[in-house]
């Protein structure tokens, strides 16, 4: 038998917002987003006919502390039955129905405590059964287009559009990507790659191709490198 030729993969990064330590507080291009968005909501900013609100801000942080995909059959899709509060650590149990690879039960961050409560306090009147994001529009994919214009005029408006890094056009979607490079980097390398992976609705694989291996070494893994074992 012939020896079949390996086809050799190009594995591009993904782009995303950086956050300091990666680079300096000054350059905190997440930092600055999440300013814009208060900023866009204060001025009144309206995109197509509907108004930014904090909801945009909200959205924001909760996408990048629960790991969830904006996606009409993850982020949009989720109901108010499908959130659980929990302590010890603090954090919400995100129940995924219908996600990209399927039905999993993911742990937020603490960040998307916040957030929530807030959707709460914004919607008093919302049910179990009422979207999280947007309840007024039942139809999903309208509510996913609402945020992703309002999300592209924020990126004009911060300039944080164009990713010098990866040559890309950044998305809402880069939230995501965000996230799971944070959880790497500020974790200081003690992050267990495969419950990141299976919280995130994942695999080790593709955090190691698309994450990890572009993320430059923390100070602690330099260390963590360098360490001799204990006699």
């Amino acid at each position: 038998m012939p020896a079949t030729p390996r086809v050799r993969q190009k594995d591009n990064p993904r782009a995303f917002f950086r956050f300091a330590p990666l680079v300096s507080e000054d350059r905190d291009e997440y930092q600055a987003l999440l300013k814009g968005a208060k900023r866009l909501a204060s001025e009144g900013k309206v995109v197509r006919g509907v108004a930014v609100t904090d909801e945009l801000y909200d959205l924001i942080l909760f996408c990048v502390h629960s790991f969830v995909r904006p996606t009409t059959t993850e982020l949009y899709a989720l109901k108010h039955n499908d959130i659980a509060l929990q302590s010890d650590p603090k954090r919400l149990l995100v129940t995924v129905r219908n996600g990209k690879t399927g039905f999993r039960v993911a742990n937020s961050m603490s960040g998307a405590v916040s957030a929530y409560e807030r959707l709460r306090k914004r919607y008093p009147d919302v049910g179990g059964e009422d979207y999280l994001f947007l309840p007024n529009y039942a139809n999903r994919a309208t509510a996913a287009r609402i945020f992703a214009r309002q999300f592209n005029v924020l990126l004009d408006e911060t300039g944080l559009k164009h990713d010098p890094i990866t040559e890309t056009e950044r998305s809402v979607y880069c939230l995501r990507h965000a996230a799971i490079c944070m959880r790497i980097i500020l974790s200081h390398g003690k992050v267990n790659i495969f419950n990141l992976a299976k919280n995130a609705g994942t695999s080790v694989e593709q955090i190691e191709r698309f994450y990890a291996k572009h993320l430059p070494l923390s100070r602690e893994m330099a260390k963590n490198l360098q360490c001799f074992g204990e006699e």
